[in-house]
C-alpha cells in the first residue's frame, strides 16, 4: 500500500489538529485505515444491543450513531478529496454532523448492516487514495471556508476514527 506523507498544518483547518497530533509522522495512513476497520469490527461485534443503543450520557450519541457518523464523515471527506484531486475549484460547504446523525436514524439498523456499509465505504476510500499520484495528493481546495489538501483528507479520516474508537473504549465499554 502506498505511503502518504503527513500533511503540513497549512493543509487543513486548525480544528482537525487534535486528530492529526496523535498520529506519528511516519504512519502508513492507508495501512492504519485498513487496520482500524478490523479494530472497530472486533470492538463492536461482541457488544449487546443495549450497549450499542445506549448513550454514555444525556445528549450523546449511541455507538450505532458513532458508526454511522464515521461512515458519513468518511464519505464527506472522500468527496472533498476527489473534488480537490480533480481540480474542482468550487468551495465545499460545512456539513452538520449532528444533523446527519439525527437524520440517519442508525438505531433502527442492525450493527451488521451498519458495519457492512462502513466496510464498503472503507474499501472505496482505500482504493481512491491508493490510486492518487504524488501530485494529486498535494492538491487542495476549500472546505468549510478552510484550505484542505487531498492527503489531509486521508489523515483526518484516520485521526477522527481513532478519536471515536478511543471514546467507544473509554466512555461506552470501560465505563460499564
Amino acid at each position: 500500500m502506498k505511503k502518504i506523507a503527513k500533511p503540513t498544518d497549512i493543509e487543513y483547518a486548525v480544528y482537525y489538529e487534535p486528530f492529526l497530533q496523535k498520529l506519528p509522522d511516519n504512519t502508513n495512513i492507508l495501512k492504519q485505515l485498513k487496520d482500524n476497520a478490523s479494530v472497530l469490527k472486533t470492538l463492536l461485534v461482541s457488544l449487546t444491543q443495549e450497549q450499542l443503543t445506549t448513550p454514555y450520557a444525556t445528549d450523546k450519541w449511541t455507538i450505532k450513531d458513532i458508526v454511522q457518523h464515521l461512515t458519513d464523515f468518511e464519505r464527506v471527506l472522500v468527496y472533498r478529496a476527489i473534488s480537490f484531486a480533480r481540480n474542482d475549484k468550487r468551495p465545499i460547504p460545512f456539513f452538520d454532523e449532528n444533523e446527519y446523525v439525527k437524520q440517519a436514524n442508525a438505531s433502527k439498523q442492525s450493527i451488521k448492516k451498519l458495519l457492512k456499509d462502513y466496510k464498503a465505504v472503507r474499501q472505496s476510500t482505500l482504493a481512491f487514495f491508493d490510486n492518487q499520484t504524488a501530485a494529486t495528493l498535494k492538491r487542495s481546495g476549500i472546505a468549510s471556508n478552510y484550505t484542505m489538501s487531498v492527503r489531509a483528507c486521508a489523515w483526518i479520516i484516520c485521526g477522527h476514527e481513532n478519536h471515536h474508537i478511543n471514546i467507544i473504549k473509554e466512555r461506552y465499554i470501560n465505563n460499564v
